[in-house]
């Protein structure tokens, strides 16, 4: 039996978050930037007034979105049991 899959829910979860900082000048010698956070579920604005500031925001959000992978454990091969000696 065939079963239709359903696109929505495979494609969704392929989006790799972002996160994009852009200059404003809202006005003549003023500078802000705008922090644009987006994930597969929202996208999301957040005004800052300094590049440190913003820099810190997009630090918080990939270090909340990622995982870091766990350390390779090295393979141990199980030593041989060791066998009976007859005399």
């Amino acid at each position: 039996m065939k079963q239709n899959m359903n696109t929505t829910d495979i494609n969704r979860n392929l989006t790799a978050p972002s996160v994009t900082i852009a200059p404003r000048n809202p006005a003549r010698g003023v500078l802000t930037f705008v922090v644009t956070l987006t994930t597969f579920k929202d996208v999301r604005s957040y005004p800052c007034r300094s590049l440190e500031s913003a820099t810190k925001l997009a630090e918080r959000f990939i270090a909340g979105v990622t995982k870091p992978r766990p350390a390779a454990q090295p393979e141990t091969t199980p030593a041989p049991a060791p066998e009976p000696v007859a005399a």
